[in-house]
């Protein structure tokens, strides 16, 4: 290959990696005039919303007024050149925010360095992230059971509301779990400042007011306005209300924040577990905004979008970030056709953090408590709770475990709590299986469908001395004793004496060693009863797995059949039976 061709190539794969992993090369040249205006209305009404949240989270995060506004514009730049959602925006979040201040407090009050931790927090969230998905590791979204994330985070929205509480009524407050904070609220209402809580009230009716009456209004906007309009006019500063003070102006200038390794260390499983739940959080997001306008997002791509995002929020000052579900529904309610969009809105933000950051000096933080408390109340979905417990009182518990855990022991403890409890759940839906035992039902001319639970068909003819069992999930070291049990019960109850046992096999996908182990016990045992095991529906891989284990030749070629009517013609005609078997054994039962 000549010079000139190998350069050629290594310009094409280079360019077939940029379009891979950075997304807007491949779009921004196919992008159509006619959706900037929309882009920009859309810009316009994100930036009505996210500059005041940013400044309130910032507050949740325990950071300053100013690394609101970082971070906002870093997660809108990284994510406008990475992500693969359309209408999708990043920035600071509620339960981001208040997970922040639980993984740093604690390191900050050692070191005393904050910001710094804060910086760090997000540069290796972000690493986390970029990491998971350059190893394509999206699929742990899917282990995160939706009753977990229901209960997590409606238990989060109370912990944030708790603990906004205190700034509403001008009061100390404090508490190391959600009751103990509510408790110290309840007894610290006697101090509370009449003139901040009018403050907070009124934002709280406002946002409301203007959410239900004026749907399309930036209510977070107009209140923030109001407010910062009634302190200064009152001169409410003066009456004991808190307001946030000055807000530096400039642009931030990238920085690695020096915390070392030691500290890193501590701050690791904080941000393992605020990067699970930014990455569900965000990928619920976008996931749903692609289903309605019909396109595909990259799952792992978003990963490293979002860990992009984080990363560039930590280099400029800010905190961590992840995707707004509530925003990123507002822009597309708005118009929004693509990420310029959010490059717009960061010019917006960049103007305000250059130029408009000194206007909310007298911004009252009851204030940024209203808009925090009004953003989460609606992630208490109950709703989704009643749902949840009129259809599965087990996803139901997971979701009130969930909840439990948050309150009383806190985010990441609870979530932990949550997870263990989830896939406690999940092995315990493997170890003790539904069991069935099945009859014919006359008309049925599907082979197998023909055959139901005799427990919900009363009409479902048995077989005299022929017990057909099925078992509904894999078989495998947890459940295997359930299984031998649950043959045992049914041959010990069943009248005339069972002469043999067909086991449905059509839901056993996998059996491993300890299972293939007891089948082979089992068939002794049952011999010595003289009792036939037989079996039907066994699947390709199951039936691999016989033949290497010897299980294929204990059972005997002609007790394993393709169907299970197939087995019950067998078993009648070996028995004295009048239906005659049209299947015979094959291969085709491997499926």
């Amino acid at each position: 290959m000549s010079a000139q061709a190998e350069q050629q190539e290594g310009r094409t794969r280079l360019r077939e990696l940029a379009h891979r992993y950075v997304p807007i090369f491949e779009w921004l040249p196919k992008y159509q005039r006619g959706w900037l205006r929309p882009d920009a209305i859309a810009a316009l009404v994100v930036w009505a919303v996210l500059v005041p949240q940013a400044i309130a989270y910032a507050t949740l995060a325990g950071a300053s007024p100013e690394a609101g506004l970082y971070a906002a514009a870093a997660g809108l730049l990284f994510y406008a050149v990475l992500g693969t959602g359309r209408q999708v925006t990043v920035g600071p979040g509620s339960t981001i925010s208040v997970m922040v201040a639980v993984t740093v407090a604690p390191l900050a009050s050692s070191t005393g360095d904050y910001v710094t931790l804060t910086a760090a927090l997000a540069i290796l969230i972000g690493v986390i992230l970029v990491g998971a998905g350059l190893a394509r590791l999206a699929l742990i979204a899917d282990f995160f059971a939706k009753p977990i994330l229901v209960g997590f985070v409606a238990g989060l929205a109370l912990l944030i509301a708790v603990g906004q509480g205190p700034k509403l009524f001008g009061v100390e407050g404090g508490g190391d779990n959600f009751f103990e904070e509510l408790w110290n609220l309840v007894m610290d209402l006697s101090d509370t400042n009449p003139e901040t809580l009018a403050i907070g009230a009124g934002c709280i009716v406002m946002l409301f007011g203007l959410s239900r009456l004026v749907p399309s209004a930036p209510a977070a906007l107009i209140t923030v306005v109001a407010a910062i309009a009634a302190v200064a006019i009152l001169d409410l500063d003066d009456e004991g209300v808190a307001v946030v003070g000055d807000i530096p102006t400039g642009l931030p200038t990238p920085n690695l924040p020096g915390v070392g390794l030691r500290n890193l260390w501590r701050l690791l499983p904080g941000a393992a577990g605020i990067a699970i739940v930014a990455f569900a959080e965000s990928n619920a997001t976008a996931r749903s905004l692609a289903d309605k306008h019909k396109y595909e997002v990259d799952p792992n791509q978003e990963l490293i979008a979002l860990g992009g995002a984080n990363v560039g929020a930590g280099l400029f000052q800010g905190f961590p970030v992840d995707a707004s579900l509530s925003r990123s529904a507002t822009a597309d309610a708005a118009g929004m056709k693509t990420q310029v969009s959010s490059l717009v809105a960061l010019a917006l933000v960049l103007i305000t953090i250059v130029a408009l950051s000194s206007l909310f000096r007298n911004l009252a933080v009851a204030a940024l408590a209203a808009i925090i408390i009004v953003s989460v109340v609606g992630l208490v979905n109950v709703g989704e709770l009643r749902r949840l417990y009129r259809l599965d009182k087990p996803d139901f518990a997971l979701a009130i475990i969930s909840l439990t855990g948050v309150l009383l022991l806190g985010i990441l403890p609870g979530l932990a709590v949550a997870v263990v409890a989830g896939l406690a759940a999940l092995v315990y839906r493997g170890y003790r299986p539904h069991t069935a035992v099945l009859g014919g039902v006359t008309g049925e001319e599907d082979e197998d469908f023909g055959f139901r639970d005799v427990e919900r068909h009363s009409q479902a003819e048995t077989f005299p001395g022929l017990i057909i069992f099925r078992f509904d999930t894999e078989l495998f070291f947890a459940n295997a004793n359930y299984f031998r049990d649950q043959i045992r019960e049914v041959v010990k109850g069943a009248q005339p004496p069972a002469r043999a046992i067909l086991v449905d096999a059509g839901a056993i996908s996998h059996i491993d060693t300890t299972g293939t182990d007891m089948l082979a016990e089992l068939v002794s045992e049952l011999s010595e009863s003289n009792i036939e095991l037989l079996l039907a529906r066994v699947k390709g891989p199951v039936r691999d797995i016989f033949r290497r284990t010897g299980l294929e030749d204990a059972f005997g070629g002609d007790r394993i059949y393709p169907t299970v009517r197939a087995g019950v013609a067998a078993y009648l005609a070996r028995h004295g039976g009048a239906e005659e078997s049209t299947d015979q054994p094959t291969d085709d039962s491997e499926t």
